[in-house]
């Protein structure tokens, strides 16, 4: 996860003089990696405040008027098609050379002076959006008027007017550390880092003294927390006499630079809370609440819930839910309910500050398929003491700039006092650990540095914002390592050897096996290791006994795959209409399931030829599968009729068995399943079990020596019935011939001169001896009987 922190903003916390390069190159060698840095000044340059000082019709457009306008040292006339355009009104002018977003979308564009139609235009008067302010609420065609926002002078630069002068990091956030997605865990860090001083104190002090801990409320409601350990902390206010509207510029401007949208005061103070201090909260509308309660509990079967981003969602007992007296109100941790969002028309509101359990946040997020920048922080887990600064900070915001007052006492509920983590210190082991001598001194300040406190007796006290980071005294070790600056390690190369691990068999051949299939010229995919239920029974797979997923990311990704056929099937489909003729590969684990244990995962291959006729692609699937058998070093396999004919075509699918164990399947899919996965081509697929077939394959070559005496060539061809295979031919020639050393197939004819229910067979038969070389009556005799056999066992016919 990221965030986009403001410098300046940064700044309100950290007393430093860095430059933004050295602060971001500082806060990066520790572990806090800035990934891209962007100077406003730069982005607004060129950018100016300009006066309205007159407004004409263009003479040859009706929807553009020529604006004369003040910038400063001088007046221009700028051609614009703004519907809002009024004289006095302060806008921001793109001078010749700016570079703005053309509509608001695409790429940068330089403005230059040119005529629009006929008239000459010095630049532009930009939208929001034209700036990079898309978020701001406005009309598609009105100017961005900042006479409110700016009293700047004409000519003003944009980025001094609207205190844009600024540099906003986007900064990596590891999982483990959700306090530096916020302003004052940035600070933090930086002060860590550099010399600057880190003032996050003084900024709590200044919320506490408007005096919210111990105003008396006039109004009483309660807070009941059923679940409590799903809710350690939840706090709550109510503040009445608010007025919902814009938030100030400073605000908005804020906002904007961190990535959010503003929309008004209320929402955007949480929002301004959630990225300062990285604390999610809520504002319910009070007025919309039923009753004077507030209930943390188990949502109820089947209960009904319509989120603020208006999905709706039927609950569970899973769900943990904040409910008024009738019905939810939120989901815990995830988004507040519609029905009692806040709107222009709220006048007190219900601020919800709490703190939940990272685990049943993640799972009811994954469930509901509902997500938001709350949820994010609450599933890598927060602090229970993080809540009350934040809640200050809100309140003291509201009042100022909602207006209001508070209405009730602030409740709180705990489900135990705080107590900070304490772990044992030992400076020898970590210098052991780092490999440096580094001073027990040093060690401390570091660890001070970022909040932690060491006592003399060797006793440090994690700061409560770390609470779900350090688990160990080991922990310590990175913390004072970072600090101390890694690039400042010595740079030695390891004393003793390494022991290297011999190589999973497993990969070694399943790497080959991409290779030489690749080498075949067939493309690799990559598919989801899930498959959806229609998938399953498009194969022919039961879902019964096949590892389903609790929490799936969407219907298509149920369940685990037992097969790679479907996924392959699945490939072919959404290719073949781009590439009508292919071949694919995949090598990958599949899933079984195990009664009580993990599924077991086994490697399997699925090889898919799609396109052109079946026959074809069977060939070439068949050639494929031969020429890897031969280079994994498999040459005892044979195939064998007895696929299922639902999922198999009948006549061009074979079961694979290498010394008579079962390994896989080859064949054309039958018609029913290219129907059900939407196939517009024949497919052919071969099933490897390569689990299965590791102690068969080897690296192990056998050389046949060469014959001392020529071998004797000859050919025959003969008719013989459609139905008869050509593999029994061919093994009935080997086992009846003394002489013979090959047989292969050059030619299968059906068509003219031959009956439809007959093929014609032509073959090249090759004949050796290893004691002399063969006469040609002896080649002949032999060649008499196997054409005797042929007529007698399958009724050939002889073709001269």
């Amino acid at each position: 996860m990221n965030i986009l922190a403001s410098y300046n903003w940064i700044k309100e916390y950290l007393k430093t003089d860095l430059s933004a390069e050295e602060f971001a190159k500082l806060t990066t060698s520790a572990g806090n990696s800035v990934e891209t840095i962007s100077d406003l000044s730069k982005k607004f340059n060129r950018m100016v405040v300009g006066l309205i000082t007159k407004v004409e019709s263009h003479p040859d457009a009706d929807k553009l008027r020529i604006v004369k306008t003040d910038i400063g040292k001088k007046k221009v006339d700028i051609v614009c098609g703004g519907e809002n355009l009024e004289e006095g009104m302060l806008v921001v002018v793109g001078l010749p050379g700016a570079k703005v977003l053309w509509h608001g979308e695409g790429d940068l564009v330089e403005l230059e002076k040119t005529k629009i139609r006929g008239v000459e235009s010095h630049g532009m008067i930009c939208a929001a959006s034209e700036i990079g302010f898309d978020k701001l609420e406005q009309s598609e065609k009105d100017i961005w008027d900042i006479t409110k926002i700016t009293e700047s002078k004409p000519g003003t630069p944009i980025s001094e007017a609207l205190g844009l002068d600024d540099f906003i990091f986007d900064i990596e956030v590891t999982t483990n550390r959700p306090d530096c997605k916020s302003i004052i865990g940035q600070a933090r860090e930086g002060g860590a880092v550099t010399s600057g001083k880190f003032n996050f104190s003084k900024q709590v002090s200044k919320s506490e003294n408007t005096n919210v801990h111990t105003k008396k409320g006039i109004k009483e409601f309660v807070v009941d927390v059923k679940e409590k350990e799903l809710c350690p902390k939840y706090s709550a206010v109510l503040i009445g006499g608010i007025k919902v509207g814009p938030s100030p510029w400073w605000l908005q401007k804020k906002l904007l630079l961190a990535g959010f949208k503003p929309i008004n005061n209320l929402v955007d103070i949480t929002n301004y809370v959630l990225h300062e201090y990285g604390q999610p909260m809520h504002t319910f509308d009070a007025d919309k609440l039923n009753g004077d309660k507030v209930v943390v509990r188990k949502a109820k079967k089947s209960e009904k819930f319509v989120a603020l981003d208006g999905s709706e969602h039927k609950l569970d007992s899973s769900v943990l839910v904040i409910a008024d007296s009738k019905r939810p109100i939120a989901i815990a941790g995830v988004m507040g309910g519609e029905s009692t969002g806040t709107t222009d028309i709220t006048t007190s509101v219900l601020i919800e500050c709490a703190t939940f359990d990272p685990v049943s946040v993640r799972r009811t997020s994954r469930a509901l398929n509902l997500y938001s920048d709350s949820q994010l922080l609450f599933e890598k887990g927060l602090s229970t003491e993080a809540t009350e600064p934040a809640l200050m900070r809100a309140i003291s915001l509201i009042l100022e700039i909602a207006g209001g007052k508070i209405i009730s006492d602030i409740i709180t509920h705990k489900t135990s006092d705080y107590k900070s983590l304490v772990f044992d210190f030992d400076e020898d082991s970590v210098n052991s650990l780092m490999g440096i001598d580094m001073s027990k001194k040093a060690m401390v300040t570091s660890l001070e540095k970022l909040g932690f406190m060491v006592s003399k007796s060797n006793k440090v006290t994690v700061p409560y914002w770390r609470d779900n980071d350090i688990e160990s005294s080991v922990d310590f070790v990175e913390e004072i390592a970072r600090i101390y600056g890694y690039d400042n390690f010595p740079a030695k190369l390891p004393s003793s050897g390494l022991n290297f691990l011999k190589e999973d068999p497993g990969l070694v051949w399943e790497r080959k096996i991409k290779d030489l299939l690749a080498g075949s010229g067939l493309t690799e995919v990559y598919s989801f290791a899930f498959v959806s239920k229609d998938q399953l029974d498009n194969y022919g797979i039961s879902e019964q006994n096949v590892v389903k997923i609790k929490n799936p990311l969407t219907i298509d990704q149920e369940y685990m795959r037992p097969s790679l056929v479907p996924s392959m099937l699945t490939a072919i489909s959404k290719n073949n209409k781009r590439f009508p003729v292919g071949g694919l590969f995949e090598v990958a684990p599949v899933y079984k399931n195990r009664k009580n244990d993990r599924p077991k995962e086994p490697l399997q291959l699925v090889l898919g030829v799609y396109g052109g006729d079946g026959k074809g692609s069977f060939l070439k699937a068949k050639g494929i599968l031969e020429r890897l058998f031969g280079q994994v070093g498999i040459h005892n396999y044979e195939y064998k009729r007895d696929t299922d004919p639902q999922i198999w075509h009948a006549g061009r699918s074979v079961s694979i068995h290498v010394d008579g164990r079962f390994v896989g399947e080859m064949g054309q899919v039958s018609r029913f399943v290219e129907r059900a996965f939407g196939l517009d081509v024949s497919a052919v697929i071969i099933r490897l079990e390569i689990a299965e077939m590791l102690d068969l394959f080897t690296n192990i070559k056998f050389y046949k020596a060469i014959a001392q005496f020529p071998s004797v060539k000859r050919d025959i061809a003969f008719v013989i019935d459609e139905r008869i295979e050509y593999g029994a031919v061919i093994e009935k020639i080997m086992s009846d011939a003394r002489l013979l050393e090959s047989v292969d197939v050059f030619d299968i004819y059906r068509g003219k001169g031959v009956d439809e229910d007959k093929k014609s067979l032509a073959l090249h038969l090759s004949f050796s001896s290893s004691e002399r070389t063969l006469n040609a009556k002896e080649v002949d005799d032999e060649l008499e009987l196997l054409r005797t056999m042929l007529q007698k066992e399958f009724n050939a016919i002889m073709r001269s």
